[in-house]
């Protein structure tokens, strides 16, 4: 079968990975593997790819844009959320962990909930307009329960979420 995206060109279109492995920097993320194969295939079609490794980061646990504001001494998100903003794409991954998926990548949905009472400009959801999907790594069961959990949390702030997108 031909690939039908062979000479397809997706310049202008930006993608932000968000990864949700457990390890820290710089140790060997499986996670971070599946990510550049993905990323791989995205850059080849002219794609903007950031990855990010969400650990390596100060994020306050909550769900409000700027946790400072609410108690939190510090909180890295109102600085990492503007590139996930930037970007038409999403793509959030993360390992499995006993059946579910790492604390980490739920840490990402509720921080992605957070911005889910803002609009943009022309009044709408503020992830309107926008896909994503969703790669899960590990040697449990489980990737169809959480796959399910990010996709439908993606789609319930406004996202889009195409056939196989995980």
């Amino acid at each position: 079968m031909a690939d039908v995206t062979q000479d397809r060109d997706f310049s202008g279109l930006r993608a932000m990975f968000l990864n949700g492995t457990l390890k820290k920097s710089p140790e060997t993320s499986n996670t971070e593997g599946l990510i550049e194969v993905s990323a791989s295939i995205m850059r080849k079609h002219g794609v903007e790819v950031e990855v990010l490794r969400v650990i390596d980061h100060d994020i306050a646990t909550g769900v409000y844009p700027d946790m400072r504001e609410h108690g939190w001494a510090s909180d890295a998100w109102p600085d990492l959320y503007p590139g996930i903003l930037d970007s038409h794409i999403l793509v959030v991954a993360g390992p499995i962990w006993l059946g579910d998926n790492s604390s980490i990548t739920k840490q990402i949905i509720e921080r992605i909930y957070a911005l889910s009472g803002m609009l943009n400009d022309k009044g709408q959801y503020l992830f309107y307009g926008r896909v994503a999907g969703c790669l899960i790594t590990g040697n449990e069961d489980g990737i169809k329960h959480c796959a399910q959990n990010v996709l439908y949390s993606l789609q319930h702030v406004g996202y889009t979420i195409p056939p196989n997108a995980d």
